[in-house]
C-alpha cells in the first residue's frame, strides 16, 4: 500500500487502508505481534501523509491520533481475546478431568457378562454434558446405569455428580433394585436441596430463589440393567429413559417398561414404586442401554436416526466392535445436536464365564 501511494500517481490512495492492520491482527495474532504491526504500519503511514499532501497541521493530527487510537485498541482487543482463549482453555482441560473422573471407564467383563461404552459430545469443542453411565456388582449382580440429565454444559455437573455418587453409595449398601429408583430419587433432591440452602445463605434471596426453582425442574431419566445369575436373565427399571434394545438370535427387539415412571427428581408424584421387568438373556445376547441424543439426531431431511434398523447389520460384532460400528454410521447420518452415552452389556458366549 506503501508502494501504490508513493508511485499510483494522485489517482491511487491506499494509505488509509494501513489502519486495518492492526485490527485485522488482533483478531488472530496476540499482542506482541500486534505492537510489531502497528510500529511498522505507524512511519508508513506517515510517509502516504506525507506523499498524498496531508502532513500538516490541520490534517496530521487527526489522522495520526486516529492511527495511534486504533493501534492502542488493537493491541487492548488482542490481549482480552489471548486472555479469554486462555481462559477457555483451562475450562476444558478442568471439565474434561471432571468428566474423566465422573464417568470412570467401565470394566470390559463383569461376571459372566462383557461391557462396552462409548459417549459422544455434540459439540466438538465441548466434553462435558449431562449423559453418564457407571456399573457396580451388588451381591455379585453386575449392575449398570445409563442417564441423561435435563439440560446440558457445566449445570449438569452437579446433578450427574450426586446421581453417580448416590448410585455407587447404593451398591456398597446393597441396596435391591426394586428399591434403587427411590433411593436415587431421595438422595439427588436430598443433595439439590442442601446445596440450594447453601446457595441461599451466601447469595442472598435472588439466588435461594433460582436453586428453590431449580430443585423443582431438575430431572434425570435414568434405565439401570441387573443381571441375574449365570446370564440366563436380565433385569430392567426404566424411569422416563428410552427403551433398551436386545440383540438376539439375529433380531432386534425393543424393551420398553410394562409401565411407564417418571424420571428420577420426580419420583415423588408417583404413586406406585417403579416396575421391575425381567428378560431372558441368551449366551451371545446383546443388551444396548443409550441415551436420547442417539435416535433424536436428525439427518438434513430432518429424518431421525433408525436406530432399530441399522444395528441389526452389526448384531453378530462383540460390544466393542459394535458401538464403534453405530458411532461411525451415526456420524455419517446426521449432525449431533445432544451428546450420546451408550453402554453394550453381552451375555458371554465362553463355557462358566
Amino acid at each position: 500500500m506503501l508502494m501504490a501511494d508513493t508511485f499510483g500517481g494522485s489517482t491511487v490512495r491506499l494509505g488509509g487502508i494501513m489502519l486495518a492492520l492492526p485490527a485485522l491482527a488482533a483478531v488472530f495474532a496476540g499482542p506482541v505481534p500486534v505492537v510489531v504491526i502497528a510500529v511498522v504500519m505507524l512511519p508508513a503511514y506517515v510517509v502516504t501523509l506525507s506523499v498524498n499532501g496531508h502532513l500538516n497541521w490541520e490534517d496530521a493530527p487527526v489522522s495520526l491520533a486516529t492511527a495511534l487510537l486504533v493501534s492502542v485498541a488493537a493491541v487492548g482487543a488482542a490481549r482480552v481475546r489471548e486472555k479469554r482463549a486462555r481462559e477457555l482453555e483451562q475450562s476444558r482441560r478442568v471439565t474434561a478431568r471432571t468428566q474423566a473422573t465422573l464417568l470412570r471407564p467401565l470394566p470390559s467383563r463383569l461376571g459372566p457378562v462383557e461391557i462396552s461404552s462409548a459417549y459422544l459430545a455434540s459439540d466438538a469443542e465441548s466434553t462435558i454434558g449431562g449423559d453418564a453411565y457407571a456399573c457396580a456388582v451388588v451381591d455379585g449382580r453386575p449392575r449398570v446405569i445409563v442417564a441423561d440429565v435435563q439440560g446440558k454444559g457445566l449445570s449438569t455437573l452437579e446433578v450427574v455428580l450426586f446421581l453417580l455418587t448416590a448410585f455407587r453409595e447404593a451398591a456398597r449398601q446393597g441396596v435391591v433394585l426394586d428399591d434403587l429408583p427411590a433411593f436415587l430419587d431421595d438422595a439427588v433432591r436430598r443433595d439439590l436441596a442442601r446445596t440450594g440452602d447453601v446457595a441461599g445463605e451466601g447469595g442472598g434471596e435472588g439466588q435461594a430463589s433460582e436453586a428453590g426453582q431449580r430443585r423443582r425442574e431438575c430431572f434425570v431419566t435414568v434405565v439401570v440393567a441387573e443381571v441375574v445369575g449365570e446370564g440366563e436373565a436380565v433385569r430392567l427399571v426404566n424411569c422416563g429413559h428410552p427403551a433398551p434394545l436386545l440383540l438376539s438370535g439375529g433380531r432386534v427387539r425393543e424393551l420398553p417398561a410394562s409401565r411407564p415412571a417418571l424420571p428420577v427428581g420426580l419420583l415423588d408424584l408417583e404413586v406406585d414404586p417403579v416396575r421391575v421387568d425381567t428378560h431372558r438373556l441368551d449366551a451371545g445376547d446383546t443388551l444396548l442401554l443409550y441415551t436420547d441424543g442417539l435416535v433424536e439426531a436428525r439427518d438434513e431431511a430432518g429424518d431421525f436416526y433408525p436406530l432399530a434398523q441399522r444395528i441389526g447389520a452389526w448384531v453378530s460384532r462383540t460390544p466393542g466392535a459394535l458401538l464403534d460400528a453405530l458411532q461411525t454410521d451415526l456420524r455419517h447420518y446426521a449432525r449431533l445436536e445432544d451428546d450420546v452415552a451408550m453402554v453394550t452389556v453381552r451375555r458371554s458366549t465362553e463355557p462358566g464365564a
